[in-house]
C-alpha cells in the first residue's frame, strides 16, 4: 500500500468502511448500542485512564490504498493502542452476550480494521491482540471480548475490505465520470431565463463553487426550483460536489422538484433517490424492525451487500419503485433507500432526513467525504420546523397502552419507566422549567438497550406498533435531551394519573443546532418568497454567515391592487366588535363572481366572524378537522369553478405551497397581522431574544406573523398575465408599509374599510 499521486482520492473513515463491509446480520432498528454521546465520551475517558503500562489513548491511524484510477485513504482514531494490540471501547447498558449479533459484528470489523492499520505501522509485531471492550456507563463494569490474529491475517482482511470497497468505488467513479460529461453538456430546459431567475441561478452557482451558504428571497413567479437545481447541478463537476439534497417542507415542494428534474434530465442519466417516511415504505406495518419478526429485516446486511449494485439498475427510485424492489428481494425499502441515498447523485427528501437528531445522512456523508449541497425550498419554514424537530414530549400513555398486553417480565421493565416518569413529574407545576430530566433519560436509555433482550426472553409476546412507538419515543426523547441546554431549551412537566403524566422538551432557538448540521456539508442554498428581515431568519435558521440576495418580482405593480384598511383593529382587546365590522365586507366578497380566499389569524377568529354568514354552496369554511382529502377537494373546486370563497387561516395548508393562477384565485383578504398566540413559550422566546440583544417582541411575534401574511398574499398573482386584489385589514399594516416590510412591487392604497372598492 504505497502512496502515489492520483487524480482522484476518496477518503473513508474506519467506521464507514466497517459498515460497508458488514455483510451478515439482521436489521434491528430499535437497538442503540451507545447510551448517549456524553456518557460515551466520559466512559471512554475513564476506561482509558484506568489502563496501565504502554497504553496510548486516541491514536490516529491511517493508510492509503492505491488503485489504478484513484487512491483511497482510510483513517480513524483507535480508542486504545498497547504493545502488540488495540482496544475498541463501546458503551453498553447490557452485558456483551446480550448485544445483538449484527451490532457486535460491526464492532468486530471496526476493531480488526484498526488492528490492520496498527499492524502496518508496527512491522515488528507478528501477532496482534484485538479487544472489543463493552463498558457500562454508570457502573463501569467491563465485558472484554478478545481475539488474537497474525499480523498478515489482519492485513489480508483489510485488503479484502478495501478490495470490496474498491470494486464499488470503481462503479461509482464511472457513474460520476459519466455524470460529469452529462452535466457539462446540460442546458436549461427552456429557451430563455427570466431576469430574476438568471440572477438567482448565478448566485447559486457561485455559492456551490465557493462552498458559501446563501439565502435568497425570490418572489412568486421567479421559477425558484429550476433556478436552484440547474446551477447546483452544473456546479457539481467544478465544485467536486458528490450529492445534491433537495429538501422540501411539503408534498408540493417534492412534486415541483420531481417535475424540474424530469425537465432537466428526461433520459434519467442521474441517480435520484426519493426518501419517504417509514410508514409510507414499510411492507410490514404491524411488525417491529427486527429480523426475528420481520422478513424484510432478516439478513438485511447480507442482502444489502448483494443488492448494492442495483442502485444503478434504474436511476429514479420513488416510493413505488422502492417498495417493488423490497418485495422482490425481501429487503426493507425504507432502510435500503437510506443506505443508497449517500451514493445517489440527487436526493429529494423532507428536511427531517438531514436535520432530525436520528438522521444519519449528514454524518455518513462526512465519513465518506461526500461533499453535499443542500437546497432548501420554502426555507422560511425552517425556523418553526427546526423548533419542532428539536422539541419532543414523552408521555405516560405510551407505557400504559403496553402494560395490559405484555408478559410479566416486560411489565417489570415498563413499570421502571413508569416510576421514573412519576418521579420526574412529582411536585412540578406547568410553568416552564430549566431543569433537565436527566434521571428519566438514563432510565429511557436503559430500557432501549434492554429491549432486544426483553423480546428474546419473552418469545411468546409478538411486539406490535405500540411497542415500536414506545421504543422510538424513548430513543428520540433521550437523544434530544443530550443536545438540550437551559439557554435555548425549556422543559414542562405534567403531573396526574399514569397515562396523563408527561415531560415536554421545548426548543426556543434552533439556530445553533441547525448550524451544526450546516457545518457538515459543502454549502447550503436556502430560498423562499418570504425571508426578510434577514437578521431574523438567518439567525434562527443557523445561517447567520450566509450571503443574502433579494430578487425583484417578475410581475408589475399594475398587477397588484393592494388596499390597507387603516381604521380596523383586530387586537385581542377589540375582538368583540370585529365580526360586526367585517360582516358587510365579507358578504361583498362572498357575493363576488371572483374566486377569493379570506385568511384569519386563528380558527377562533374565523369562527366568530363567519357564524352569522348565510350558508351558500359557493362558501367554503375550513375547520380544524379537515383532512388531506378535504383540502384536495376544495382546491379542485377552485380549479374548475368561479365565484367561490374560502374562509381559512394564516399558516395553514391554503396559505402556502398551492398554485391557483388566473381566475382560479383573483382576490385575497387577510384579517390581522397573524401574530402567534401570546403564551409562556412565545414569551420565553421573546425573553431569550431580548437577552441576546435581539428585538424580542419582533422575533417572537411580529416577524413570524409577517411571514405568514406575505405567504398568504403570495397566493394571488401567479403568472405574468394575472391581476389580483389583496385586502389587508388591520391598522398595524400601515406601520408595516411605512417600515418597508411589505413588497416594494405592490401598488398600495390606504384608507377606511368602507373605501375598499366593490368587487363587482
Amino acid at each position: 500500500m504505497s502512496a502515489m499521486p492520483k487524480t482522484e482520492t476518496f477518503t473513508v473513515s474506519v467506521r464507514a468502511l466497517a459498515d460497508f463491509n458488514q455483510t451478515q446480520g439482521n436489521l434491528i432498528g430499535s437497538f442503540r448500542p451507545s447510551p448517549s454521546a456524553f456518557e460515551g465520551q466520559q466512559t471512554h475517558k475513564l476506561t482509558q485512564t484506568s489502563r496501565s503500562g504502554e497504553y496510548r489513548a486516541e491514536v490516529s491511524l491511517s493508510t492509503l490504498w492505491q488503485c489504478r484510477d484513484f487512491a483511497l485513504k482510510i483513517s480513524g482514531r483507535a480508542d486504545g493502542v498497547f504493545e502488540d494490540g488495540i482496544e475498541e471501547i463501546k458503551t453498553s447498558r447490557i452485558p456483551a452476550q446480550e448485544i445483538p449479533d449484527s451490532a457486535k459484528e460491526l464492532h468486530r470489523i471496526q476493531a480488526r480494521i484498526y488492528g490492520a492499520l496498527y499492524a502496518l505501522s508496527s512491522p515488528t509485531s507478528d501477532s496482534i491482540q484485538i479487544i472489543v471492550t463493552y463498558v457500562h456507563p454508570q457502573t463501569l463494569q467491563q465485558w472484554p471480548e478478545s481475539e488474537t490474529w497474525q499480523r498478515t491475517e489482519l492485513i489480508d482482511q483489510l485488503i479484502t475490505y478495501c478490495a470490496r470497497y474498491d470494486i464499488w468505488l470503481q462503479k461509482l467513479l464511472r457513474q460520476r465520470q459519466n455524470r460529469a460529461v452529462f452535466l457539462n453538456q446540460l442546458r436549461f430546459p427552456f429557451p430563455t431565463m427570466r431576469d430574476g431567475q438568471r440572477q438567482m441561478a448565478e448566485a447559486v452557482y457561485k455559492a456551490c463553487c465557493t462552498g458559501k451558504h446563501v439565502t435568497i428571497e425570490a418572489p412568486t413567479g421567479t421559477g425558484k426550483t429550476l433556478a436552484a437545481l440547474f446551477p447546483a447541478m452544473k456546479a457539481m463537476p467544478k465544485a467536486q460536489t458528490q450529492s445534491l439534497f433537495f429538501l422540501t417542507m411539503k408534498t408540493t415542494g417534492r412534486e415541483a422538484a420531481e417535475q424540474a428534474l424530469t425537465k432537466l434530465d428526461p433520459d434519467k442519466h442521474l441517480t435520484n433517490v426519493y426518501l419517504s417516511a417509514k410508514k409510507r415504505l414499510c411492507l410490514q406495518q404491524d411488525s417491529v424492525c427486527d429480523g426475528d419478526y420481520c422478513p424484510y429485516a432478516e439478513d438485511y446486511y447480507g442482502k444489502r451487500g448483494r443488492l448494492r449494485d442495483q442502485l444503478f439498475s434504474q436511476t429514479h427510485w420513488h416510493d413505488e419503485a422502492l417498495k417493488q424492489f423490497g418485495e422482490k428481494n425481501s429487503i426493507c425499502p425504507y432502510y435500503i433507500s437510506q443506505d443508497w441515498a449517500i451514493w445517489s447523485d440527487i436526493v429529494v427528501a423532507d428536511l427531517n432526513y438531514i436535520y432530525d437528531t436520528t438522521a444519519v445522512q449528514p454524518y455518513l456523508l462526512k465519513e465518506i467525504n461526500n461533499n453535499a449541497t443542500l437546497l432548501i425550498d420554502e426555507s422560511h419554514n425552517l425556523i418553526d420546523r427546526g423548533r419542532m424537530i428539536f422539541s419532543d414530549i414523552f408521555e405516560g400513555r405510551l407505557i400504559q397502552q403496553l402494560l395490559g398486553k405484555t408478559p410479566i417480565g416486560i411489565q417489570k421493565a415498563l413499570r421502571k419507566l413508569q416510576s421514573a416518569l412519576r418521579k420526574a413529574c412529582k411536585d412540578r407545576t406547568l410553568e416552564l422549567s430549566s431543569d433537565n430530566p436527566s434521571q428519566l433519560c438514563a432510565v429511557l436509555r436503559d430500557f432501549i438497550a434492554q429491549s432486544p433482550v426483553l423480546l428474546r426472553d419473552h418469545q411468546s409476546y409478538t411486539p406490535d406498533s405500540d411497542w415500536q412507538e414506545l421504543i422510538f419515543a424513548c430513543a428520540r426523547f433521550a437523544r434530544l435531551n443530550e443536545l438540550a441546554n437551559p439557554t435555548d431549551f425549556r422543559w414542562r412537566y405534567q403531573q396526574g394519573k399514569p397515562e396523563e403524566r408527561s415531560v415536554e422538551l421545548l426548543c426556543l432557538n434552533p439556530g445553533a443546532l441547525l448550524q451544526s448540521k450546516h457545518n457538515l456539508v459543502n454549502n447550503v442554498v436556502a430560498f423562499s418568497a418570504t425571508l426578510k428581515p434577514w437578521p431574523y431568519t438567518n439567525f434562527l435558521n443557523g445561517l447567520a454567515q450566509a450571503v443574502t440576495q433579494e430578487l425583484p418580482s417578475p410581475f408589475s405593480a399594475e398587477q397588484y391592487q393592494v388596499f390597507i384598511a387603516s381604521d380596523v383593529s383586530t387586537r385581542f382587546a377589540d375582538r368583540h366588535q370585529l365580526a360586526s365590522l367585517l360582516q358587510q365586507t365579507l358578504q361583498t366578497v362572498i357575493n363576488s363572481s371572483k374566486n377569493s380566499m379570506v385568511f384569519f389569524s386563528s380558527y377562533q377568529q374565523l369562527k366568530s366572524c363567519t357564524q352569522t354568514l348565510a350558508t351558500k354552496s359557493s362558501l367554503l369554511i375550513q375547520s380544524p378537522s379537515w383532512k388531506t382529502e378535504d383540502r384536495d377537494a376544495a382546491l379542485s373546486r377552485f380549479q374548475q369553478e368561479t365565484g367561490l370563497t374560502m374562509m381559512t387561516v394564516l399558516g395553514g395548508v391554503f396559505s402556502e405551497g398551492i398554485d391557483l393562477p388566473g381566475v382560479q384565485l383573483e382576490q385575497v383578504v387577510i384579517v390581522g397581522p397573524g401574530l402567534p398566540q401570546v403564551n409562556d413559550v412565545n414569551n420565553a422566546i421573546r425573553q431569550l431574544m431580548d437577552s441576546q440583544q435581539h428585538p424580542g417582541f419582533d422575533f417572537a411575534y411580529l416577524f413570524p406573523g409577517l411571514q405568514k401574511v406575505l405567504q398568504a398574499a403570495g397566493r394571488c398573482v401567479r403568472t405574468e398575465t394575472d391581476r389580483g386584489q389583496i385586502l389587508l385589514i388591520d391598522d398595524r399594516f400601515v406601520d408595516y408599509y411605512k417600515r418597508q416590510w411589505l413588497p416594494s412591487f405592490w401598488n398600495v392604497r390606504i384608507g377606511p374599510l368602507v373605501q375598499w372598492p366593490s368587487l363587482e
